[in-house]
């Protein structure tokens, strides 16, 4: 044959086979057998296509964001000192540490119950991945065998979710975490994300739940039980059956024997802890509710958190609020008689000098009323308003030696029409000094005062001391010094706080600061505040109050044994009834109202063994019982002696009544002249403003009423007072024992 013949043979032989098959000097089956030579290229080309799909599948895959839920720490709100815990806020409850907070034992036990080999492998189990992959593709995958690095990426990473790819890229983060960090930094993440039951994420909330104590003095028993409790841990609580943990924490237990962190005579020593019984869950009972509801407003309208930081952020929010003063709010409202279907009590107390709310009551209970009765319940102020005339006054060339008509007149209004107000059951007073105005809340004298010095200027006051101008029912017709505008309780301290800081406003507040983790400052009030009045002013405004006490409308409330200054206040038919009042360190409002089923006000009518309630009652009753207790021990101060008022001329007489004529020394006797007092009543008037006018007198005992009382409940003919001693603080009288006729009496007003 040919050269070129045989070349052609054996080009049409190689075309017919593929790579060498079917192979030479072989027979049958075993023709078709790869070489060794191809098996090994075979096997290379694999190892190489791994290593690159590897490091592809290393280099795309980023460590991504933490799981929200899982990075997510606890906030807590303190009490004011930042000791006590009021509350906290959480979507799952827990507590980052860093690793020198949390005790070497748990970090020993958590390594002997789920990777013996933490300190030595890089990240991964290849046999646990493998029987993991096997178990997915076959859907029989019972979990385990991942690594604590594994662990904590799927924890605080991933999800749990049932997939192949979960775990690829459960592996590659592992690997990386493992380059990146130390073994003990993981150690600690993964302390902090595990679940131990009772709603606890991390061993510090669990440490405190179980055992009462922080994570960095756990002992080897503790933490043993711990390590014990990661794989199963939302079954039965072992503080109700410990046996069941007995199994694995003996498991635990000898594998730190294993590891050399135990020698078999301490392993022989160990038991199973004590687990200390669960805490109620109902964090929020009592007045713990409201104030955690009052918190959370002000980080988000006035701090500008969000609820996300708020409840993950792991915050230390460190407030104003007082515990001991908290527990003497619960009390003198606990003491006053029960109240009726409807019925509610807002206290709130401000530090003048921060602006920081000291306590409030909110209602009895959170879970039962969640409207908080101080911070949004709102109620007509009644002559609780008259004190911001009084500042307009004031501040405009009037005097508390200014006389003013004390009886029933009508005034001509500004815009037209006519307007009659009166005194409680229709007393005449005849010609009274402001100051004598302000001690027995003459409404009609009042009402001159503020037609004269203008109805703007007493809502600008109010404006000023801290009433928002929203405020429902603040507006500017003559009537507003009666108190026909509805503010908050908390509004009232606030703003009566304004005149106890001699005329800087602070808007009430909460939070005294927020930190985050960092340590870095989030959220600081400011504590300066600004000034709105002058001081002579706020002290001539003071020393006026202050004779409320003293022998007028609100005199029990001398009881506290120090300066006070104060105002009741009851609204028309009793609807509502305050007393609002300070000393140099603490302002307080107290109101007691009612409202029906769609929460619209109505009268309170007889309440506690009265015919009706008013501000010098009740009220004053709880406001003095809560001082006695909030101020305990606290230096008695008083207040900024007077001084001079600032050179204005008077406004003219706009209302057309008596101004400034001779007062009648008999002027506490309410007239008799029934004549006189109808014919002061006969003109016809025109539409007037809706008056809500709180007929106030200084007798106790009267609630407010338009026609005059009953026989049986007609007012005495007021006495002066007589100058006594202020009693020393001492502990408050039950509401019912208080007698008219006693040395510290309850005054009405209206």
């Amino acid at each position: 044959m040919s050269t070129a013949k045989r070349k052609a043979a054996a080009k049409n032989s190689s075309a017919s086979r593929f790579l060498n098959y079917p192979r030479k000097n072989k027979k049958g089956w075993t023709r078709w057998l790869p070489s060794a030579r191809l098996w090994g290229f075979g096997l290379l080309g694999a190892f190489l296509l791994a290593i690159a799909g590897f490091t592809i599948g290393y280099a795309l895959t980023p460590i991504p964001e933490p799981n929200a839920e899982a990075a997510g720490q606890t906030s807590h709100v303190y009490y004011k000192g930042g000791k006590d815990v009021i509350g906290t806020f959480k979507d799952q409850n827990r507590e980052i540490l860093k690793p020198e907070e949390i005790s070497p034992n748990m970090a020993y036990a958590a390594q002997a119950a789920e990777d013996k080999t933490f300190y030595e492998n890089r990240g991964i189990s290849i046999k646990g991945i493998f029987r993991a992959a096997v178990g997915i593709i076959t859907n029989d995958y019972a979990g385990g065998g991942s690594t604590i690095t594994q662990q904590y990426v799927k924890n605080y990473y991933l999800t749990n979710e049932f997939s192949l790819q979960r775990k690829v890229k459960e592996m590659f983060i592992a690997i990386k975490l493992d380059q990146e960090l130390s073994k003990d930094q993981i150690m600690a993440n993964y302390l902090n994300t595990i679940y131990l039951g009772r709603r606890s994420y991390g061993v510090q909330v669990a440490s405190q739940s179980y055992f009462h104590k922080d994570a960095k003095d756990l002992t080897v028993e503790e933490a043993a039980a711990f390590a014990a409790m990661i794989q199963t841990p939302g079954a039965q609580d072992p503080a109700e059956d410990p046996s069941r943990l007995q199994e694995r924490f003996d498991y635990v237990i000898d594998n730190m024997v294993d590891l050399g962190y135990l020698t078999q005579e301490q392993a022989d020593k160990v038991e199973l802890p004590e687990f200390q019984k669960p805490k109620s869950d109902n964090e929020r009972k009592g007045q713990t509710g409201y104030l955690m509801d009052a918190v959370r407003h002000e980080l988000k309208t006035a701090g500008g958190l969000t609820d996300e930081q708020i409840d993950r952020g792991g915050l230390q929010i460190q407030t104003g609020i007082d515990k001991k003063m908290m527990k003497s709010a619960v009390k003198s409202v606990e003491n006053l008689p029960e109240l009726k279907a409807g019925m509610h009590v807002g206290l709130s107390s401000v530090d003048p000098k921060t602006g920081e709310v000291r306590a409030i009551y909110g209602g009895k209970d959170y879970f039962k009323r969640m409207h908080n009765a101080s911070t949004q319940d709102t109620a007509q102020a009644g002559s609780t308003f008259k004190p911001f005339t009084l500042v307009a006054g004031l501040e405009n060339g009037f005097t508390l030696s200014d006389s003013f008509t004390g009886s029933a007149q009508t005034f001509q209004l500004p815009g037209g029409g006519t307007w009659t107000p009166k005194n409680y059951g229709g007393a005449s007073y005849g010609q009274v000094t402001l100051l004598k105005a302000t001690q027995s809340s003459v409404n009609t004298a009042y009402a001159q005062l503020n037609i004269d010095v203008g109805p703007d200027k007493t809502k600008d006051v109010a404006v000023r001391a801290g009433l928002p101008e929203n405020t429902q029912g603040l507006d500017s017709n003559a009537s507003n010094v009666l108190g026909t505008a509805s503010p908050t309780t908390l509004q009232m301290a606030g703003a009566f706080a304004t005149f106890a800081a001699e005329g800087v406003q602070r808007t009430p507040h909460f939070v005294v600061e927020v930190v985050n983790p960092d340590g870095e400052s989030l959220y600081k009030p400011d504590t300066k505040g600004e000034r709105k009045f002058d001081k002579n002013v706020m002290a001539e405004t003071t020393y006026a109050l202050s004779r409320v006490v003293q022998g007028g409308s609100g005199s029990y409330a001398s009881n506290l044994g120090r300066p006070v200054a104060g105002k009741t206040g009851t609204s028309n038919e009793s609807k509502s009834a305050w007393f609002v009042g300070y000393t140099p360190q603490l302002a307080t409002a107290v109101s007691i109202f009612r409202y029906d089923d769609q929460d619209k006000p109505i009268e309170i009518g007889a309440y506690g063994g009265r015919g009706s309630i008013t501000g010098g009652s009740y009220p004053t009753i709880a406001w003095t019982s809560y001082m006695q207790g909030a101020m305990k021990g606290m230096d008695v101060e008083k207040f900024p002696e007077r001084g001079k008022l600032p050179d204005v001329e008077k406004p003219k007489n706009k209302s057309g009544g008596s101004r400034n004529a001779p007062v009648q020394r008999n002027y506490d006797r309410p007239s008799t002249k029934k004549k006189e007092q109808k014919k002061e009543e006969k003109p016809k008037e025109t539409k007037a403003p809706e008056v809500e006018d709180s007929n106030e007198d200084s007798k106790p005992d009267e609630g407010d009423k338009k026609e005059p009382p009953k026989e049986n409940d007609k007012p005495k003919e007021p006495e002066k007072p007589k100058p006594e001693k202020p009693k020393e603080p001492e502990k408050p009288k039950k509401p019912e024992e208080p007698k008219p006729d006693k040395p510290k009496k309850l005054d009405s007003d209206s």
